[in-house]
């Protein structure tokens, strides 16, 4: 297996693969182990001082920096770099933004890496749609969607990970849909998010098998997408309720807005009739808001 971060930042979705990695053939000391820190992980970033972090964090890590290269992810050179290394495997967040050409970086590493492979990059939830890249699905296939908790960031964007297979395009396939809505995962003053209440481990398993199987039978939030119609999870909206109370507050303010009535005038009115035909008894006021008037009284 050969992984590829085409946007690697400081490189912890590349030390977290490595650490996974290695605890599936056996620890740091195996021949494996090695071999995984010299041949298996790759990373490419742009900007000169976030390389240089992800550089010391891959050394700290005792990886070495091996395959690791500053290049402007837009550009023929990192397609060539990506092309040449024989990728298996794509785990990608890559900027947001528009103006950092965010649809051409996911075009360069789906049109680059092999035929059949998995990408899964991590974006705004309705980014596919907003940036029109629908024209993906001409070469590749969204194989799924995995909604996740929208308390993730702080900046209010709400994400999902999508994951393509490369070469294959979508043409009738419907798009797998899920939505993770909570991790387990808990705030931590100035120090992010942590699994303090140790939940994560069960919930992975658990939407693992989510997306193994594609069927959400603990929340049944699995859904089938078109992808002529959406590109994105679509979270079912909430039936329309109203209530008689509703009902009546509009009414009464649409006959105070035809009366041209001060609606401030005519609460302190109110208020002050329904204080003033009150009793106070045994130490408490007792309001009258029956609307009784003497007239109707036995």
């Amino acid at each position: 297996m050969k992984i590829l971060d085409h946007c690697a930042g400081s490189g912890a979705f590349l030390v977290k693969a490595m650490a996974n990695m290695i605890k599936e053939v056996g620890g740091v000391n195996t021949k494996e182990a090695e071999d995984i820190k010299q041949n298996k992980l790759y990373g490419i970033e742009f900007d000169r001082e976030i390389f240089a972090l992800a550089c010391a964090n891959m050394l700290i890590h005792k990886d070495g920096k091996t395959n690791l290269e500053q290049f402007d992810t837009r550009e023929k050179e990192a397609c060539k770099w990506i092309k040449s290394k024989n990728i298996t495997k794509v785990l990608m967040n890559p900027p947001y933004e528009r103006k950092y050409g965010c649809k051409k970086i996911v075009t360069n590493v789906l049109d680059n890496v092999p035929a059949g492979i998995k990408c899964a990059f991590i974006l705004p939830d309705k980014k596919l749609e907003k940036d029109r890249m629908h024209s993906l699905l001409k070469k590749h296939t969204l194989d799924m969607i995995i909604k996740l908790p929208e308390k993730l960031f702080d900046a209010g964007v709400t994400t999902s990970v999508f994951v393509f297979e490369t070469g294959k395009p979508q043409k009738d396939k419907k798009i797998f849909a899920c939505y993770m809505e909570d991790d387990g995962l808990e705030r931590v003053k100035n120090q992010g998010r942590h699994d303090i209440k140790n939940k994560w481990k069960e919930i992975e398993k658990y939407w693992l098998e989510v997306a193994r199987t594609k069927v959400d039978t603990k929340y049944n939030t699995h859904q089938w997408i078109d992808s002529k119609e959406y590109l994105s999870y679509q979270k079912p909206q909430k039936p329309f309720e109203i209530y008689e109370e509703d009902f009546k507050k509009t009414i009464i303010d649409f006959i105070l807005f035809e009366e041209k009535i001060d609606v401030k005038e005519f609460n302190e009115k109110l208020l002050n009739q329904v204080l003033y035909k009150s009793e106070y008894k045994d130490g408490k006021l007792m309001l009258d808001v029956g609307g009784e008037n003497e007239e109707n009284k036995d």
